[in-house]
């Protein structure tokens, strides 16, 4: 069963969603050999494709929405996308993304830092045609908005931040890149401004409440579903429930836990059961929820049709997921 048949929200673009899947299976043809089977190790099967949804369901709040250039910017995105989490892996020598094998860890570091560069070219490449300037500026400003997510994640001292500083953190990582999505596809379509801004607030908020979730995901999910739980706490990253778990206990010893490194399983799951006590998971996902609010509230400033139930669907089930 495809993603399309299991939720509604795909329905309205299954045709375009088609054309991107072969597309990206199409990535490495002509490519160096590694490349190309790398490219086949990360397309061979879909993922959610969520960005990708999201620009051809905004892209149709404007008269242009069936240009072709709809499927270039969608497939740079989950391209920037993909690249992204390419590199992550190797700074988090992570062995398995969703059940599936990184590619550092099918080949070696070397090679997958230089597989995801070769997917951040061909997302420029595909974004330097574009007909409109200032959506090829969102692409650019979106990977530099990348980049400053994970260079302040990665060279920040270890502490626990505060919930702004994580929110800034994940606007960066996560949001901005649903925010291009939205605000780029709406533009590109000649969407009328006010509709371009509720589009771009819409992306922002969705984007936010998806990284919170799947930050409660990493220490309440099952790992049968593909998400490896704590992977989260093994690397001393402090998320939005371990924050608000540490504003909740006396003194700072689960803090200095949290944030210790080389945990072994058993004080993993310690902690895991000691921060779903702490009441921390429920007041993230209420955070989560309160974004997921904020996002269906951008929709109202849009006209009433198919594609904007869909987004509100979308908005529900990024909420309601389990991996």
């Amino acid at each position: 069963m495809t993603i399309a048949q299991r939720q509604g929200f795909y329905a309205l673009v299954e045709d375009e969603l088609a054309e991107l899947q072969q597309r990206l299976r199409d990535v490495g043809r002509g490519a160096h050999p590694t490349f190309a089977a790398a490219s086949t190790h990360l397309f061979g099967s879909p993922g959610k494709l969520l960005r990708p949804t999201l620009v051809f369901l905004a892209a149709r709040f404007g008269p242009h929405s069936s240009d072709r250039t709809i499927v270039d910017l969608a497939e740079s995105l989950e391209l920037v996308h993909t690249a992204s989490l390419v590199h992550d892996d190797i700074v988090d020598r992570a062995d398995v993304r969703r059940n599936v094998p990184t590619v550092n860890a099918v080949w070696n570091d070397d090679v997958a830092l230089i597989v995801g560069d070769y997917l951040f070219a061909k997302a420029y490449a595909l974004a330097a045609v574009l007909p409109k300037p200032e959506v090829i500026a969102i692409v650019a400003q979106t990977v530099f908005a990348l980049c400053d997510g994970e260079l302040t994640e990665v060279t920040s001292p270890p502490a626990i931040p505060s919930e702004k500083q994580y929110l800034d953190r994940i606007e960066l990582k996560t949001a901005s890149l649903y925010a291009a999505c939205c605000q780029g596809a709406a533009l590109l379509a000649d969407a009328d401004p006010e509709h371009v801004a509720a589009l771009g607030a819409y992306g922002t908020n969705v984007g936010l409440s998806f990284q919170i979730t799947d930050d409660v995901l990493d220490l309440v999910g099952s790992e049968a579903l593909g998400k490896e739980v704590g992977r989260d706490l093994a690397e001393g990253m402090p998320t939005l429930p371990m924050i608000y778990a540490v504003e909740d206990s006396e003194g700072d010893e689960l803090a200095s836990r949290i944030l210790a490194p080389d945990k072994d399983p058993r004080e993993r799951r310690d902690l895991i059961a000691r921060i779903r006590a702490s009441g921390g998971v429920e007041r993230a996902h209420g955070r989560a929820r309160l974004f997921h609010d904020q996002a269906v509230a951008a929709l109202d400033r849009l006209p009433e049709r198919p594609e904007r139930d869909a987004l509100r669907e979308v908005a529900d089930f990024i909420l309601r997921r389990e991996r």
